[in-house]
């Protein structure tokens, strides 16, 4: 009797509230939850009912150790630590959205927040696969290796604003879900999908989504997700990353050209062979070989060449001079195809190297002969191709047009061929033949004896300049004429330019080469016709009918005999070198 009675006022102290001042008071009937949590239901029943859908993994006991056994009331069980509940929910044990992960979500509140945005695809049992303990705690679950989970983000679980756009393939595959969140931000023309397709739905781990064939994506870069520079041409580096790059490497920047210029899409938002067009020959009349790769030296003409890759190749060697741009002038900015840039006109190329922009043999002439064709093939034909232009037009006055480059001047070119750089039949004197025009004419017409005709039998190069004063050496006329005759007062005596006094060695209408225009000792300019060689007559020795004019007088004013003012006594009137031989220097013979 004495023992039913202690039972019952036992029953009537845990009714009443534990024995405890302090604890919580049970008034009705048994809760429902009692049967998943004990007798903790009767005190805790909005916690135990929260925590109902979890009692099969997560009871009281886990987290609650009894800390005054035999006794029921205020922290009769502990708190637990953070090492046993790294992160709790702050409204207990009533978890929100978050519920969706489970009983995890009670111990690692804040990790079920994070990734509570890809619940519905993934639970932590996907990743952490393995239960290593039957209690709860540090290390309770087994940790991805690199297999399920190759790129964690840092702190893991946890992803940018941006990278959760890109799913939940961030938390496995974070560096190549950064590298597309860093290049587009949100995901537009490509997704994950885009290129990968599921191979195990629901299912996660190597080989859980394919690697794209090149059907599908041609050419990737090194990197997989992360091209260098040449993702500025956009979502199109991934897939087509070689041609990526060449463009890069050529152009920098897609400010010129965009791969929409050329390839207009067929299937907008979807990818894969033919989804954009190729372009056809009234857009790219002339594409590279291997297109989108312009030979090296043709890439010196930028966009051009992607399009115009005959004109770029053949203007390769001028490319430093001469641009595409210097010609053909933006008719229709940003726009490609017919007539987006100008043809030139005549003030610009006066004379143009031809439609394929070939130089051929007027390739010694450079960048000029684009413009200036025919002077080209004039100096060509005038056997002068040694010339350069830029020998003689030295200076750059402006870009490029009407006097854009300066003109010789009398002491490099002191007589010119003419505008038209045509020699004719001067061309025999080869490049001479353009600045020493009026000497090689004269040469054509006379003869030097029995010399043949050619500037080199008296001139040697003398100088390291190519051309201008003094570069050709001139030969002493008694290198030819030895020493046995003397000249007459030759203020030139014992130089290269003895005996060219009176002589003209290129030619005179004159005998023996006489200079039709002689200077005086006095410095006076006389004109001299010496066709005959009589003393007395005109046209020899003495003048007859003009004294003073003849070849012996214009030069006497003291003599005896015959001055150039036509006084003087009477003389002899045969031929003056009978008595005063050129051998003796034009004195009396002993």
């Amino acid at each position: 009797m004495k023992l039913y009675r202690l039972i019952s006022w036992l029953l009537l102290g845990a009714a009443a509230g534990c024995g405890d001042p302090g604890a919580p008071r049970y008034a009705g009937t048994t809760p429902p939850v009692a049967s998943a949590f004990g007798a903790c239901a009767f005190c805790h029943d909005p916690e135990s009912s929260a925590m109902l859908p979890v009692a099969a993994s997560l009871n009281c006991v886990v987290c609650h150790v009894d800390a005054r056994p035999g006794f029921a009331g205020p922290r009769h069980r502990t708190i637990p630590t953070v090492s046993l509940v790294p992160s709790f929910p702050p409204s207990g044990h009533r978890l929100g959205v978050e519920a969706a992960l489970g009983a995890c979500a009670y111990c690692h509140h804040q990790t079920a927040a994070d990734v509570l945005v890809f619940a519905d695809r993934l639970q932590c049992e996907t990743c952490h696969t393995a239960s290593l303990s039957p209690n709860f705690g540090p290390n309770h679950r087994s940790l991805p290796d690199a297999a399920i989970v190759p790129a964690s983000p840092s702190p893991p679980h946890v992803l940018g604003r941006e990278e959760q756009q890109w799913g939940n393939c961030g938390l496995c595959h974070y560096s190549a879900s950064k590298a597309m969140a860093d290049r587009f931000g949100a995901p537009g023309e490509l997704t994950c999908a885009t290129c990968h397709v599921e191979q195990a739905v629901g299912r996660f781990g190597p080989g859980h989504y394919d690697l794209p064939g090149t059907a599908r994506v041609p050419s990737s870069a090194p990197r997989g997700h992360q091209p260098g520079q040449e993702a500025q041409w956009g979502s199109c580096a991934f897939c087509h990353n070689a041609e990526a790059r060449a463009l890069e490497t050529v152009l920098g920047s897609p400010v010129e050209l965009a791969c929409s210029t050329c390839h207009e899409d067929r299937t907008p938002g979807r990818f894969g062979a033919g989804h954009r067009g190729r372009p056809d020959r009234s857009l790219v009349p002339d594409a590279p070989r291997d297109p989108h790769r312009p030979l090296p030296d043709a890439a010196a003409s930028g966009s051009c060449a992607f399009c115009h890759a005959g004109f770029a190749n053949n203007i390769a060697s001028v490319v430093g001079e001469l641009a595409c741009t210097t010609c053909h002038r933006e008719q229709l900015a940003g726009q490609y195809g017919p007539g987006h840039r100008e043809r030139t006109n005549p003030d610009l190329v006066p004379a143009f190297v031809g439609a394929d922009h070939k130089l051929g043999a007027l390739r010694p002439f450079g960048a000029c002969a684009f413009c200036h064709r025919d002077i080209g093939e004039n100096v060509v034909a005038s056997d002068a191709g040694d010339l350069g232009c830029m020998l003689c037009h030295e200076k750059r006055l402006a870009e490029f047009g009407p006097g854009h480059r300066s003109l010789p001047s009398a002491a490099l070119v002191p007589s010119f061929v003419g505008v038209r750089h045509d020699s004719g039949p001067a061309r025999t004197f080869g490049s001479c033949a353009f600045c020493h025009r009026s000497t090689t004419n004269r040469a054509l017409e006379f003869t030097h004896g029995r010399l043949e005709v050619s500037c080199e039998l008296c001139h040697a190069e003398a100088t390291s300049e190519r051309f201008g004063p003094g570069h050709q050496s001139i030969v002493s006329c008694i290198a030819c004429h030895g020493t046995d005759r003397k000249t007459h007062q030759d203020p030139n005596q014992g130089t290269a330019y003895e005996c060219a006094v009176c002589h003209e060695p290129h030619g005179s209408e004159n005998l023996f080469l006489i200079r039709e225009q002689l200077t005086t000792p006095s410095g006076r300019t006389a004109p001299v016709r010496l066709d005959n060689l009589r003393g007395v007559a005109d046209g020899g020795f003495a003048g007859a009918s003009t004294p003073g004019t003849g070849l012996c007088e214009v030069c006497h004013t003291n003599t005896r005999f015959f001055r150039s003012d036509g006084t003087g006594e009477p003389h002899l009137t045969f031929p003056c070198f009978t008595c005063h031989p050129h051998a003796l220097g034009f004195s009396v013979r002993p």
